[in-house]
């Protein structure tokens, strides 16, 4: 165990959460299409402002859209293959494009050159995150390497074996110095974000973890699975389960927290997008194909300012307003 815990916090009042005609509507007020791709997309990425988002998929293209006005930017950018992850930093104005052949690319935005490309994991790059305190990019392979990149001089730091399984989401808690890994395997590593040494091993989900978050406001882990279950861990006492409950009918691909609507929000292969409350995870609203939602598997959620952003393998990206 880590020489530095967690610091002390209660977890969530949680009670189990039924949605039912009676359940308040408080969630989404409009509904915006924002974009087609040419096949499912897979991954999402604010760009210099909440005005533009960075959308990618199986059509092996990077667009870059106004998220209000709906118009696409000239800057467009097709790869060798499918893209699963994006990252963007906007200071050194690079856009990070993690590829299903396991090719991480680094594009310039301005000159449209590619700066860096390294042939990271041949079974994918699933997710790409910021540690913004470390100035590093965190980046989860499909063989379970878990690769750190350093933002500035795109080296790479440390390649580290975590899993002999897909690495699938990627969470940063600045606050309590950690960083939480989720596997195909059901399993949740969670390491120091200083020094990258693995303190916890969360058996989190049976069937396999497909997403994972760090409370906004309390030192609580919540995970969800291949089962569609929403599963809380209490980081202040040993990442023991503190609530668990049936969110949704399948897969679980995506946690989110969003500030604008103070919310927590998931995404499922059950093509529905739901709204939590953080404390409770009392429901807020479900969006389904019927209420203007997708109408297949949504796979990517993205806080975008005042909106909600969701892209799904019906090829579309949706804004969701609050």
């Amino acid at each position: 165990m880590s020489n530095k815990p967690p610091k002390k916090s209660s977890v969530p009042s949680i009670q189990s959460p039924v949605f039912s005609p009676q359940s308040p509507i408080t969630g989404p007020r409009s509904l915006k299409l924002l974009a087609t791709h040419g096949a499912p997309v897979y991954a999402l990425a604010t760009g210099d402002s909440d005005e533009w988002i960075f959308t990618g998929g199986g059509d092996k293209i990077v667009a870059l859209w106004n998220v209000k006005d709906g118009t696409q930017h000239p800057f467009t950018i097709k790869t060798d293959a499918s893209i699963f992850s994006l990252a963007y930093h906007a200071l050194e104005k690079i856009v990070f494009i993690g590829c299903s052949n396991g090719v991480l690319h680094a594009i310039d935005t301005v000159s449209k050159r590619e700066r860096r490309a390294w042939t990271l994991d041949a079974a994918g790059v699933f997710d790409l995150k910021w540690d913004i305190v470390g100035n590093r990019l965190l980046v989860a392979g499909g063989s379970g390497i878990l690769t750190v990149i350093d933002s500035q001089t795109l080296e790479v730091i440390r390649s580290i074996p975590l899993s002999d399984a897909k690495l699938r989401r990627v969470a940063v808690r600045a606050e309590d110095n950690l960083l939480a890994v989720a596997d195909s395997h059901g399993l949740v590593h969670v390491l120091e974000a200083e020094t990258l040494q693995t303190i916890e091993t969360i058996r989190a989900h049976e069937e396999g973890c497909t997403a994972v978050l760090w409370h906004p406001e309390k030192s609580v882990l919540i995970t969800g699975g291949k089962d569609a279950m929403i599963r809380c861990w209490n980081a202040a006492n040993q990442f023991k389960q503190v609530f668990h409950f049936a969110a949704h009918l399948s897969t679980i691909y995506d946690i989110i927290y969003h500030k604008e609507s103070n919310s927590i929000v998931t995404c499922s292969r059950d093509k529905t997008v739901k709204w939590w409350k953080p404390d409770t995870f009392d429901p807020i609203q479900k969006i389904d194909f019927s209420a203007g939602g997708h109408k297949h598997s949504v796979n990517r959620l993205l806080g975008q300012g005042s909106f909600v952003v969701s892209a799904s393998d019906d090829r579309n990206v949706i804004l969701f307003g609050v």
